[in-house]
């Protein structure tokens, strides 16, 4: 991976990288798919698919309808509200 390439995903996340930094994750991110390609070669033809490592089947509780806090209350020790609803601060630009 390059630079460039490096500073073009993290402009997608909106982070921001000195060159230095964007360098060290390239060569990073070289040795990762290196390390990919290295796993894609191994012969699994004698292995059997699996979905999970856990043979149990998921263990699911009923859905059932119980006592939960009200909006006041969930609201109480909010730093911040507006009417019925949590004020948090504006994520992306």
């Amino acid at each position: 991976m390059t630079i460039e390439e490096i500073h073009a995903i993290a402009s997608l996340a909106r982070l921001r990288f000195t060159d230095e930094q964007a360098a060290a994750f390239a060569r990073e991110f070289t040795d990762i798919v290196a390390f990919v390609n290295v796993l894609t070669s191994v012969d699994l033809s004698s292995v059997e698919p699996m979905s999970s490592v856990n043979a149990e089947p998921n263990v699911l509780r009923q859905d059932v309808v119980g006592e939960s806090v009200s909006t006041a209350e969930a609201l109480r020790n909010a730093p911040k509200k507006n009417e019925a609803f949590f004020k948090v601060p504006k994520v992306l630009g």
